[in-house]
């Protein structure tokens, strides 16, 4: 009996350890349960003001969030990208190659921080729900599969603007795929310069950033906010120069 409880207790903690852990980056996000906070606080503090929420580019918002959740709360949290296939945007008016927002991980649970649609969503979602909600309900989660650093034959698809192949040479392919990141990874083409440690031209180059940089925050910020209504919240660069 005692035997069986301590292999139950290692499998926990083994568990437990690897929630949140971005292995091809090497990276933990933070438990923010353990820092008492709650999914709902970090919500509700999220930039809205101002935003240009329906036509900011929505890895710029998730940047900015992403950032304000690091320096507000000195806490680790990732993004999560989600690349369509081109076969579920057939018969809509636009399609696009990717969204992304930030995640953060509570009490062992990831919960994707999607502020982009305030009339749709009130409130944290988990992966599937996220997943779900981005393709208006084409799709179900089951779907969709994670890729990682070693899907070169995708992820040299990051540089360009190109829907992701749906059938891949002797590997499975989906008609979504998603894929987890550090909170400071910008564009999926910083994705790219990780994973297959070439840039555009085929370069090599060596890219493992450890943090946000700030002027990156800078840009994104003054995107978002660069409208009329953020300009009559004091958008754009004015109200960015607190990234600076």
């Amino acid at each position: 009996m005692k035997a069986f409880l301590a292999l139950a207790l290692l499998s926990f903690q083994v568990f437990a350890s690897d929630s949140g852990l971005i292995k091809d980056f090497n990276y933990q996000l933070t438990d923010i349960a353990q820092r008492n906070l709650s999914k709902e606080e970090l919500f509700s503090s999220m930039l809205r003001n101002g935003v240009d929420l329906e036509h900011a580019i929505c890895a710029n918002k998730a940047h900015v969030w992403g950032f304000d959740f690091e320096n507000r709360y000195q806490i680790k949290t990732g993004k999560i990208f989600m690349f369509f296939g081109a076969s579920i945007w057939e018969n809509a008016s636009q399609g696009w190659m990717y969204h992304v927002a930030p995640y953060i991980v509570e009490n062992g649970q990831e919960w994707v921080m999607e502020a982009s649609y305030p009339s749709e969503v009130s409130e944290p979602l988990s992966v599937n729900a996220w997943l779900e909600n981005e393709t208006d309900g084409r799709i179900k989660a089951s779907q969709c599969r994670e890729i990682f650093a070693a899907d070169t034959d995708l992820t040299q698809y990051f540089y360009e603007r190109y829907n992701l192949p749906e059938t891949r040479n002797g590997k499975p392919g989906a008609v979504c795929y998603f894929r987890k990141v550090p909170g400071h990874y910008w564009y999926p083409t910083s994705i790219a310069y990780h994973d297959l440690k070439k840039d555009e031209d085929g370069n090599e180059i060596d890219y493992d950033p450890k943090s946000f940089d700030t002027d990156d925050v800078y840009s994104a910020c003054v995107e978002i906010m660069t409208s009329k209504i953020g300009r009559f919240f004091g958008g754009g660069k004015g109200h960015c120069k607190r990234y600076k």
